[in-house]
C-alpha cells in the first residue's frame, strides 16, 4: 500500500486506544518485574510445598513472567525499529520496556505514518494481555461435589481442620480462618461440640454450623482475621 508522507494508517479511535495502551506499559513492566523475582503465591503453590522434598527449593523466578517480559520487550522493539527505519528517526529513549513504550507514545504519529502500522494495536495489545494474565491470572473455578460437601458438613473438626477444608470450597469461604472461627465463637454464633474430651485437645465444631455462621455473620474487612 502506498500513501503520501502525511497519510495515517491508523484512524483517530485506533490512535487513542494505542496511546492508552502504551501508557499502561511502564506500570505493567514494573508489575512483571515483581512477578519475575518473587515466588508466585497464586495457583498451586501450596500443593507444591506439600509434595516437594525438603531438599528441593522453589524456583527463584517466575518463568511465565520471564516469557511475558521478553515478549513485550520484543514487540515494542520491533515497532520502534520499523519507525526508525521507515521514518529515518534515531532512537533516543532508554533501552528498557518502559523506555520503548514512552518513545512510541511520544512518536505515535510517526508510528501511524509508518507502513504496516495497522497491525501495531493488535500486536501490542496481545503482548499486554499476555502480561496481564501473568500478573492477574484468572481464578481457578472450584467445583464442589454436593454429596461429599453434605457429608463434610456433618463432620466434627477443630478450627485448623475447618480452615483446611474451607480452602477447597471456593471464594465464599476463603476468609474463614482460625481467627475467624474464634470471632464467631466469641459472638455466640457457634459453640464447640460438648465433650468429654481428652485434656488439652482442641475444641471440635460441627463443620456445617461454622460454614453457615461464617456466611451469615457480617465480616468486617478492616479487621485482619488471619
Amino acid at each position: 500500500m502506498t500513501a503520501d508522507p502525511n497519510h495515517l494508517y491508523l484512524d483517530r479511535a485506533e490512535l487513542s486506544a494505542l496511546i492508552a495502551l502504551l501508557r499502561e506499559i511502564p506500570h505493567l513492566a514494573e508489575e512483571l518485574d515483581i512477578s519475575l523475582t518473587k515466588q508466585d503465591r497464586q495457583g498451586t503453590t501450596g500443593d507444591y510445598r506439600m509434595h516437594r522434598r525438603p531438599s528441593q527449593q522453589p524456583l527463584p523466578y517466575n518463568p511465565a513472567a520471564a516469557r511475558a517480559t521478553d515478549e513485550l520487550h520484543a514487540v515494542l522493539t520491533s515497532w520502534v525499529r520499523l519507525v526508525c527505519e521507515q521514518r529515518r528517526f534515531e532512537y533516543s529513549g532508554a533501552p528498557t520496556t518502559p523506555g520503548l513504550a514512552r518513545w512510541l507514545d511520544r512518536n505515535v504519529i510517526a508510528l501511524a505514518m509508518t507502513e504496516g502500522a495497522q497491525a501495531a494495536p493488535a500486536d501490542i495489545r496481545a503482548a499486554v494481555q499476555a502480561a496481564n494474565r501473568v500478573i492477574c491470572p484468572p481464578a481457578t473455578r472450584i467445583i464442589v461435589d454436593e454429596a461429599k460437601f453434605e457429608q463434610a458438613r456433618q463432620q466434627r473438626l477443630n478450627a485448623s481442620g475447618i480452615v483446611t477444608l474451607a480452602r477447597e470450597l471456593g471464594d465464599s469461604y476463603r476468609s474463614l480462618t482460625a481467627r475467624r472461627v474464634q470471632t464467631l465463637r466469641d459472638a455466640g454464633r457457634i459453640a464447640p461440640v460438648p465433650g468429654p474430651w481428652a485434656p488439652k485437645l482442641p475444641d471440635l465444631y460441627v463443620v456445617g454450623e461454622v460454614l453457615d455462621a461464617h456466611l451469615a455473620h457480617p465480616f468486617r474487612t478492616r479487621t485482619r482475621e488471619s
